[in-house]
């Protein structure tokens, strides 16, 4: 019985661990991504505060014009 409850027991602390790694990665990717996307809108706002245009900013910053032009809007207000 002893030899049985072990094995569950260690099946069980390999789904666990499989899980607490699989969770840890997909973390760590969303902060990445969240991270890179800050980095972009900072950049983005800083070419519009030198005065660079709305499509110069999109094409470099690689965000939308939407998300572009929100940001200028903000700027501006």
């Amino acid at each position: 019985m002893t030899i049985l409850y072990e094995a569950v027991e260690e099946k069980m602390t390999d789904v666990i661990e499989e899980y607490a790694a699989r969770k840890a990665e997909a973390l760590a990717k969303e902060a990445a991504e969240a991270t890179a996307k800050e980095n972009k809108i900072e950049f983005a706002k800083g070419l519009l505060a030198d005065g660079m245009s709305i499509e110069f900013t999109v094409r470099h910053s690689k965000l939308s014009e939407a998300e572009v032009r929100e940001l200028a809007s903000k700027l501006t207000a």
